[in-house]
């Protein structure tokens, strides 16, 4: 009877972890993970399966066919030199300029050998760390964070991010999150004196939504984000002192698939040494699969920072 009792428990505890979010490990937070062990054991192989040119030519045409990502759709359509009948639409002109411009963007990633991407992307990252004389097996990963940068123009703030492609949907005001993953908004020095909030209105700062939300409407330092099943599927982002400088927040489920496939960087924070010191590697524009989350552009070690906001040492 206590074995059965036990169980119960068991499974009482798992619904409650996995209803706080935490149990649930997003794709992108796997792919970070991944990254980081592959640096940590030199790992070349985890490293170069989760890049776009680990991609076979099957892969590659369903990714680019189905992409939901309005810039890089008008990137190859306006490399089709032929014109367009004066009557088509934006998916006709994508699906003509895909058919004849798929392979060229097929051969130019297969231009970069295994070989070449270890000596110029993989290797890099692992010298620049033994300049600081880290020793990954004592490392400790701290976050992996998406980064936002948050800037102000013409009234009104501007962050990072991809439309989609249904044009009557997109609005390029609208800043799409998902659940179960770290966001960390860093506000420019274009943005001083313009205070960012979120809330429950789009413009009420009596109504500001504060739950998983580290640093909203205090004005100064990076905005941390992170939002569960709890959280309403529809908030807004605002200037309390200046009308119309934000917009919508959808929140979406991280396998909800109607959403843009959105060129995002990934932030590794890790610290090292004794005492502890911080350090950062950027994973740079990292696009959403069918086989998951890879990235497409050359990672960046930042090398050694100060301890973000939100993060902590081990003790």
């Amino acid at each position: 009877m206590c074995s059965i009792l036990k169980i119960i428990t068991a499974c009482i505890l798992l619904q409650l972890v996995t209803s706080d979010g935490r149990a649930q490990l997003h794709p992108m937070e796997a792919l970070g993970r991944t990254l980081f062990d592959s640096f940590r054991k030199a790992d070349f192989n985890s490293y170069y399966n989760r890049s776009i040119f680990s991609l076979n030519e099957k892969s590659f045409k369903a990714f680019l066919l189905n992409i939901e990502n309005k810039a890089i759709q008008q990137d190859l359509i306006s490399q089709h030199k032929q014109k367009f009948p004066p009557h088509y639409s934006q998916n006709e002109k994508w699906q003509v300029a895909f058919q004849h411009l798929w392979r060229n963007e097929l051969r130019h990633i297969a231009r970069y050998s295994p070989s070449q991407i270890r000596k110029e992307s993989f290797i890099p990252i692992l010298k620049e760390a033994a300049d600081y004389n880290i020793q990954w097996e004592t490392t400790q990963l701290l976050g992996i964070e998406v980064l936002l940068p948050v800037s102000w123009k013409n009234g009104r703030f501007q962050i990072k991010g991809d439309q989609g492609t249904d044009l009557n949907q997109s609005n390029e005001r609208t800043l799409l999150l998902d659940r179960n993953l770290d966001y960390r908004l860093t506000l420019n020095k274009l943005t001083y004196s313009k205070t960012f909030m979120i809330g429950t209105d789009p413009e009420d700062s009596d109504q500001a939504y504060k739950k998983g939300i580290l640093g909203n409407g205090s004005g100064q330092g990076d905005i941390l984000i992170r939002f569960n099943s709890a959280t309403p599927s529809n908030l807004f982002y605002f200037c309390p002192d200046q009308m119309g400088a934000g917009g919508p927040i959808i929140i979406k489920d991280m396998d909800d698939r109607n959403k843009p496939n959105q060129r995002t960087d990934l932030l590794l924070t890790f610290s090292f040494d004794q005492p502890a010191r911080a350090f950062q590697i950027m994973i740079k524009e990292v696009l959403l699969t069918d086989r998951g989350p890879i990235f497409t552009e050359r990672p960046k070690f930042l090398g050694e920072v100060s301890l973000p906001r939100g993060l902590s040492f081990p003790n």
